[in-house]
C-alpha cells in the first residue's frame, strides 16, 4: 500500500506539472495573438523549457513508474525547471538595463534558435520577433519573465520534492 502511496504522490506531481506547463503555454499563446506581443528569443526558451517539461510530465504520469523511476523523473524535471529558470532570470537580468538590448539581438540563443529552425516546427508559437528588453504586460507588479521564474522555480521544487519525501 506504500508504495501506491508514493505512486500517487508523484503521479498527482506530474499531473500537476502537466497542467501548470499546459496553463503558462495557452497563456503565452493568449499574449501573442490576442493582446499582441510579439516574443523574444528568451521568451522562446522558456517555452521550449515549459514544452519539455509538459511532456515529461505527460510521459511520467503515463508511464506510473514505481519508486526509483519516480525519482529519475524527479531528478529530469527538477533540472529543467532549474535550466528555465535559469533562462529566465538571465531574460530578468537583460531587462534590467536597456542598454543591454544588444544582448539579445545576434546572441548565441538567438542564433541556436535560427539554426535549429525552431521557429518553423510551429511557425504561431516558436516564431520570435520582439526584443528581450520591454515587458509591456504585468500582473500584481510581475512581469513575463518574472511569472516564468516564479513557475519554472515551483515546478523544479515540485520534482524535487519527490526525491525527498520519506517513505510512509
Amino acid at each position: 500500500m506504500a508504495a501506491k502511496m508514493r505512486d500517487g504522490y508523484a503521479r498527482r506531481i506530474n499531473l500537476a506539472a502537466l497542467a501548470v506547463s499546459v496553463a503558462v503555454l495557452g497563456f503565452a499563446y493568449y499574449l501573442q495573438h490576442v493582446e499582441f506581443l510579439d516574443p523574444c528569443p528568451w521568451c522562446i526558451v522558456q517555452r521550449l523549457g515549459f514544452m519539455a517539461i509538459g511532456l515529461l510530465a505527460l510521459v511520467a504520469f503515463l508511464h506510473g513508474p514505481g519508486r526509483a523511476g519516480a525519482q529519475v523523473y524527479g531528478v529530469i524535471g527538477g533540472l529543467l525547471g532549474l535550466a528555465g529558470a535559469s533562462a529566465a532570470g538571465y531574460h530578468l537580468w537583460l531587462q534590467s538595463d536597456p542598454g543591454r538590448a544588444g544582448a539579445c539581438v545576434g546572441s548565441p540563443v538567438e542564433r541556436a534558435l535560427d539554426a535549429l529552425r525552431v521557429g518553423e516546427l510551429w511557425p504561431d508559437f516558436l516564431q520570435y520577433d520582439g526584443p528581450c528588453t520591454l515587458d509591456p504586460w504585468t500582473l500584481f507588479g510581475l512581469g513575463i519573465p518574472e511569472w516564468s521564474f516564479a513557475w519554472f522555480a515551483t515546478l523544479s521544487a515540485m520534482y524535487f520534492s519527490v526525491l525527498v519525501r520519506p517513505r510512509r
